[in-house]
């Protein structure tokens, strides 16, 4: 439904959240401020697992309930959107394709640094890509009506729902803790440092060093090619472990607007390269947060970069009725196993009505990465302060 005086999305996230702190001040004296909650399923059977707080005192208060139902629908996007460019063969150009260059270098760096990166934490979401991602358009345009800019969630008749920390965790095995990424790091400029290599490769490059960092020039520039006559591997390049994890960060995680290697992750790269932990959960959420934002407001627009792909494998998680069936292995996380698994083919109108017509989840649908096992740190009772004999095992983390 497209309104007569068309709006901006802008102003109406402005009039949504204006309406919505509105009524957190209402409800202000029901919010019990505990951290963390028991979770009590409907039935009033209290199970092991708890929930973030704060919480609002017997659930969900009516004038929030009927704040979201009456804008639980984006309709900015028919105002000034075209859904038809979610028809072409590529929506989003810097979606996360496999190349002839990357199937000869993932394995290769496996041989080198695989051990490196499961202590990392970066493994799987490194081997995620081994395979062709096939985006779901109908899940993504469909889901995509329902997510508010404002709140950064999406707007259900039962409520709200958005991707956290934890389901960072249990869907790429990516951990909510270790070295804080932020503007202020910086990775030492030690042997292999990419960053540190940089301006003296530009240099000597001259006027085609903006070039060397188009993706299909940049594995023959930093990659090192093994013989195929004898299956043997050649040694490392001086940089090529930074190149590769600089590669796969750009092209793969964060899918850059460019669509091309650039400079604004060589520092994670580097830290990375270097064996440091960095806490990549709350990074890759905050740019699933700002994708959104940017296809929302550009009036459903796919074409801007960023990690759509993550929001698709999240959408998957929760509403598996509009996936195929999948067995996930318990020492792996939820994408790696949604990704083997063929693509369920829903049409947009289906994934809408779904989507438009859901008025209730139960506990175990909420519980999705709670429930897992995997990473280890999952199976611990987030509700008990951990004593010395927890201690070692949390480190896992």
């Amino acid at each position: 439904m497209a309104s007569s005086t068309p709006v901006s999305a802008d102003a109406l996230s402005q009039i949504f959240q204006t309406r919505f702190e509105d009524i957190c001040r209402e409800v202000q004296s029901s919010v019990i401020s505990d951290v963390i909650a028991p979770w009590t399923d409907e039935d009033g059977t209290a199970s092991d697992s708890c929930v973030h707080g704060p919480y609002v005192e017997g659930g969900m208060p009516e004038s929030l309930a009927v704040h979201l139902r009456d804008n639980l629908v984006n309709f900015s996007a028919f105002d000034g959107g075209d859904f038809q460019d979610w028809n072409v063969a590529r929506p989003q150009p810097q979606w996360p394709t496999s190349t002839p260059d990357w199937e000869k270098w993932l394995p290769r760096m496996e041989h080198f640094f695989g051990r490196q990166w499961k202590d990392q934490g970066i493994y799987h979401l490194i081997k995620l890509f081994d395979r062709p991602l096939v985006m779901d358009r109908s899940l993504l345009s469909a889901a995509l009506c329902f997510w508010s800019s404002a709140t950064n969630t999406m707007n259900l008749r039962f409520g709200m729902m958005t991707p956290t920390v934890l389901d960072m965790a249990a869907l790429f095995g990516l951990s909510p803790l270790g070295v804080e990424v932020n503007a202020a790091l910086v990775a030492p400029e030690a042997a292999g440092s990419f960053k540190a290599a940089w301006p003296t490769v530009a240099k000597l490059a001259g006027g085609k060093a903006k070039n060397m960092l188009n993706y299909s020039s940049f594995y023959g520039n930093f990659g090192v090619e093994d013989n195929p006559d004898d299956d043997s591997i050649a040694p490392l390049g001086e940089v090529e472990h930074a190149a590769f994890l600089l590669y796969w960060l750009c092209k793969f995680v964060f899918c850059t607007q460019a669509n091309k290697v650039t400079l604004e992750f060589a520092h994670l790269a580097d830290h990375l390269a270097q064996g440091g932990r960095l806490a990549l959960g709350p990074f890759l959420l905050g740019h699933i947060y700002r994708t959104l934002h940017d296809v929302v407001t550009d009036g459903m627009k796919p074409k801007h970069g960023g990690p759509l792909w993550a929001f698709q494998f999240w959408l998957q998680a929760y509403f598996p009725e509009l996936r195929t069936a999948v067995k996930p292995a318990d020492t792996e996380p939820l994408a790696n196993a949604f990704a083997r698994a063929p693509r369920k083919h829903n049409t947009s109108v289906v994934c809408y009505k779904f989507f438009y017509e859901l008025t209730e989840r139960d506990g175990s649908q909420f519980r999705v990465c709670l429930a897992r096992p995997f990473p280890l740190f999952l199976t611990h009772d987030l509700s008990i302060i951990p004593d010395g004999e927890t201690e070692n095992d949390l480190r896992e983390i």
